[in-house]
C-alpha cells in the first residue's frame, strides 16, 4: 500500500511510556491503570497497549465489549476493564476472553447470571457506583445492596468497584469532595471487598496524587497521550507530561495572487495586499474542523494562517514568498524543532485536546516512533 498523501499522525511511543511511568510515580502505591479506549483516543490502541504491556503494565480499560476483544490478543496476561455497558446476552466473550465487565444496575446482574448459567467459567465484574457524574451506575442503597448479595453466586467475581469525577478538572474541589463522600460512603456498605476500589481519572490522580483515601488504582486516560485535563491541573505543576501525537503534512501548491482576489468556498477571504497563498492536504475529512479557520500553522517555521474556509481534504494558508512546495507542515505538535501546542489548537476551536484526537480520521496514516525511529 503506498502512502501518496504526506499528512500523517506521528506518535511517540517514548513519550506515552515516559508519561505512564510519571503518572505511576505520582501514583504511589496505587496500581496506575491505562486508558486506551477510543483507540487510544485515536492515536492507536494495538501499537500503544502492545508497547506499554511489553514494558511491564498489565492494567488497561476500554470503553466497549469490541475494542476489549481486539485487544486482548495485544495484552493477554493483564486486566481489562470495559468501561461502557455490555450487552448482558454477551458476558459469555467476557468470560472466555478473561475480560472483566461493567456492572450498572441489579437488572443488568440479573440479566447477565441468566446468560452465565449456559457457560462455564466466571465473570470478573466492577460495580460503578453514581456519586454524581448522572451518566451510569447505582446510587440506591437497597438496590447496591441486593447487588452485593448477587456476588455470592459461583458465576461471578466482585473484582472491583468505583466511579468516575465529572470535575476534578475545574477549579473548585468542592463537587469532587461531594463525589469522594458518595463513594466513600456507598463503598462501606459493602461486607465482600474487592480487588479494586477506584475513582481517579486523569484529572484526579493528579490533583489528589497526595490524598490518602480508600482507592488502590487509578485510571490514567488523557494524561497518557501527553495532554493535562484542563489549565487547571496544568497549573499545578506537579508533573511536566511529554508531548506523544503530532498531525504534520506539506505544501503541495504555492501561488501569488493579486489583492482581491477571493480565497475558497464561501468567498470568506479576500486578499488586501498582493499575497501568497498555500495549499495543504488536510482538511474536515481528516478531522481538521472547519473551526480551525484562522488558526496559524507552522509552515517551514513561518506561521501561517488558515485562510478561506477549511475544505474536505485541503486548506489553504497565507504565507511568505519563501514557502515552496514540499515544505513541512505543523499542525499540533512537535516537528523539526518547531512546537504547537494541541492544547493552542483545541482552545481556538473552543474545545479540548480528547476531541481533537479522537476526530483524526483512519484516512490519515498514523506512524509510530521509538528513539526518534519509525518502527
Amino acid at each position: 500500500m503506498i502512502n501518496d498523501r504526506p499528512t500523517h499522525l506521528r506518535v511517540n511511543l517514548d513519550a506515552v511510556l515516559n508519561n505512564y511511568r510519571k503518572l505511576d510515580k505520582l501514583n504511589g502505591l496505587k496500581t496506575s491503570l491505562a486508558v486506551v479506549k477510543a483507540d487510544s483516543y485515536g492515536l492507536g490502541a494495538k501499537v500503544i497497549a502492545d508497547y506499554l504491556y511489553k514494558n511491564g503494565v498489565r492494567h488497561f480499560a476500554v470503553a466497549t465489549l469490541e475494542e476489549a476483544l481486539e485487544l486482548k490478543k495485544y495484552i493477554k496476561e493483564s486486566l481489562l476493564l470495559v468501561l461502557g455497558v455490555t450487552n448482558p446476552k454477551n458476558v459469555k466473550y467476557a468470560v472466555e476472553n478473561n475480560i472483566s465487565l461493567t456492572c450498572p444496575s441489579k437488572e443488568w446482574f440479573e440479566e447477565a447470571l441468566k446468560e452465565l448459567e449456559k457457560i462455564d467459567g466466571k465473570l470478573k465484574l466492577h460495580i460503578k457506583l453514581e456519586t454524581g457524574m448522572n451518566r451510569i451506575g447505582t446510587s440506591e442503597v437497597e438496590e447496591l445492596m441486593e447487588i452485593h448479595n448477587l456476588f455470592y453466586s459461583e458465576k461471578v467475581e466482585f473484582e472491583g468497584i468505583f466511579s468516575h469525577y465529572s470535575n476534578a478538572d475545574g477549579e473548585d474541589n468542592e463537587y469532587d469532595d461531594y463525589q469522594t463522600a458518595n463513594f466513600n460512603s456507598l463503598v462501606k456498605l459493602f461486607k465482600l471487598k474487592p480487588k479494586y476500589i477506584h475513582i481517579e481519572n486523569s484529572a484526579g490522580t493528579i490533583k489528589y496524587s497526595d490524598r490518602n483515601d480508600i482507592c488502590n488504582l487509578s485510571r490514567i486516560g488523557i494524561a497518557l497521550y501527553g495532554c493535562y485535563p484542563s489549565s487547571n491541573i496544568e497549573r499545578l505543576n506537579k508533573l511536566s507530561l511529554e508531548p506523544v501525537a503530532s498531525l504534520v503534512s506539506k505544501v503541495t501548491h504555492v501561488k501569488k495572487v493579486p489583492k482581491g482576489t477571493k480565497i475558497g468556498y464561501g468567498i470568506s477571504y479576500e486578499t488586501q495586499e498582493d499575497e501568497y497563498i498555500a495549499t495543504i492536504p488536510i482538511g474536515y475529512a481528516d478531522g481538521l474542523l472547519r473551526r480551525a479557520q484562522g488558526f496559524k500553522l507552522n509552515v517551514a517555521g513561518e506561521e501561517c494562517e488558515i485562510v478561506g474556509r477549511v475544505c474536505m481534504d485541503q486548506l489553504m494558508v497565507r504565507c511568505s514568498e519563501n514557502i515552496k512546495v514540499g515544505d513541512d507542515v505543523l499542525v499540533f505538535g512537535e516537528y523539526n524543532n518547531q512546537k504547537i501546542s494541541v492544547d493552542d489548537f483545541a482552545d481556538y476551536q473552543k474545545t479540548i485536546s480528547y476531541e481533537i484526537f479522537c476526530c483524526i480520521n483512519r484516512r490519515v496514516p498514523r506512524k509510530y516512533y521509538l528513539n526518534n525511529t519509525e518502527l
